[in-house]
């Protein structure tokens, strides 16, 4: 018997130079996932009822159709290395096809962001510590569109006379982005060097749900929407693609170009609208 997990986390760790930070957590992040469906697994013993379990699982847990995408993506890379290094000749996924989720990439138009800014600082009394300090984040990251990893990591010293200067973890871009007034009004005075207080993604979407549904804003907040909302703002503001671009820390422009095709509905009615 050779243990999957074993095998796996060996194969990734060795490739670790190889990898960004990002991907590295990324990959250690599905191990953990696959283990909590399955703790004893031979390499041998992922064919196609595994996989089919595997999705059941996810879909229990309520991950959507785009998580459950990613998720099973990845277990065939872990699965490939698996072949390589002649661990199992089995391939379950040439008998199992993966099916993309079409889904929008969803933001807050110009008003929906102007209201929960205003209703954050009219409310928060009413909201938690967890609450206060996840939407405080999502709100920053609406306003400069920092990744959810950055915003875990932004220090005191990413920050001179009111911009980021920081190296991205996911692309290791290096991004230099003006802090508008009402995102320097969110940074919290902290000893630590923190500027902002950010858990861990699932305690940080749940924070963000409960915390929607006290300030009566009925929309899904996730970290993700975040980054989307400053693109597409950007973008209805009429600031050029390139400098979007380089304000997301994009390697290639194709990547922010999917913002534009989701922005051009909004332009003409929100262009004057980004008063908060």
């Amino acid at each position: 018997m050779r243990d999957f997990f074993e095998e796996i986390r060996k194969a990734v760790v060795s490739q670790s130079d190889l990898l960004s930070r990002f991907t590295l957590n990324t990959y250690l992040g599905h191990i953990n996932k696959i283990h909590q469906y399955r703790p004893k697994l031979d390499c041998k013993d992922i064919d196609v009822p595994f996989l089919q379990g595997y999705v059941e699982f996810m879909r229990q847990r309520e991950n959507s159709d785009g998580t459950i995408y990613r998720s099973l993506a990845v277990l065939r890379k872990f699965v490939n290395i698996l072949r390589k290094n002649g661990l199992t000749d089995k391939n379950p996924f040439a008998n199992f096809h993966l099916h993309r989720a079409r889904t929008r990439r969803d933001f807050l138009e110009i008003d929906e962001l102007k209201a929960l800014y205003e209703d954050f600082f009219q409310k928060k009394a009413i909201l938690t510590f967890a609450e206060r300090e996840s939407m405080r984040a999502f709100l920053f990251s609406c306003f400069t569109g920092l990744r959810y990893a950055d915003l875990k990591n932004l220090r005191t010293e990413d920050i001179k006379n009111g911009k980021i200067h920081k190296w991205t973890q996911k692309t290791g871009q290096k991004v230099y982005i003006p802090i508008p007034k009402q995102a320097l009004s969110l940074i919290r005075k902290s000893e630590d060097g923190c500027v902002l207080h950010v858990v861990n993604n699932s305690s940080f979407n749940k924070n963000l749900k409960s915390c929607a549904e006290k300030l009566g804003f009925n929309r899904r907040l996730h970290a993700h929407l975040a980054r989307h909302t400053f693109a597409t703002s950007c973008i209805t503001l009429g600031i050029p693609i390139e400098t979007v671009s380089k304000l997301l820390g994009h390697s290639v422009l194709q990547t922010t170009m999917i913002y534009a095709n989701y922005a051009d509905a909004t332009i003409d009615r929100y262009m004057s609208k980004f008063e908060v």
